[in-house]
C-alpha cells in the first residue's frame, strides 16, 4: 500500500525552484519531464559540478537533484561544496542524490556527507515523488514531532 493519492494531489511544487544536475542529457530530459508532470515550473539544469555551483549562486534553488557518477567531478563533490559553503542558505539546500550504486556503504556515505535523500536508478516517478515529499517535509519536521 503506497501513499494516499490525496497527498500527491495536494503537493504544490509550482513555487519551488529546482536544480537538476546530471551529465547525461537523456536522464536530464527524462527527469525534467517527470518534474514538470509533478507541477514544477522552475527547473534549472547543470551538466557538471562547476556549472551547478554557478547555478546555485545565480538562482538559489530550493532543492537539488544530483547524479552521483559524473565526470570530471562527481555529485559527492558538489554535495561537499554545498555543505561546506559559507552561505547558510547554500548549506541547507535540500539535496537528493541519484545513483545506480545501491550498496549500503555508498548510501551511508552520501547521507553522512549531508544528502537529504538517496534515490537508486532506475526509479519510478512515484519513487521520485516520495523522496521529494520526504525532503520537503523534513524541512518542517519540527512541526510534526510526536
Amino acid at each position: 500500500m503506497g501513499m494516499p493519492a490525496t497527498a500527491i494531489e495536494a503537493a504544490d511544487f509550482s513555487g519551488l525552484h529546482l536544480l537538476l544536475v546530471d551529465d547525461n542529457k537523456f536522464i536530464r530530459i527524462l527527469i525534467r519531464e517527470i518534474l514538470r508532470g509533478f507541477g514544477f515550473l522552475r527547473i534549472a539544469e547543470a551538466l557538471s559540478v562547476v556549472e551547478a555551483l554557478e547555478r546555485v549562486r545565480q538562482n538559489r534553488p530550493d532543492i537539488i537533484i544530483c547524479d552521483w557518477m559524473m565526470d570530471p567531478e562527481d555529485g559527492l563533490t558538489l554535495l561537499r561544496n554545498l555543505r561546506g559553503s559559507a552561505d547558510p542558505h547554500t548549506r541547507m539546500i535540500p539535496f537528493i542524490m541519484l545513483s545506480g550504486e545501491v550498496r549500503d556503504d555508498r548510501v551511508s556515505m552520501a547521507i553522512g556527507e549531508g544528502a537529504d535523500s538517496y534515490v537508486a536508478k532506475p526509479f519510478t516517478a512515484a519513487t521520485l515523488m516520495t523522496h521529494l515529499l520526504r525532503v520537503i517535509a523534513k524541512q518542517e519536521e519540527q512541526y510534526f514531532l510526536d
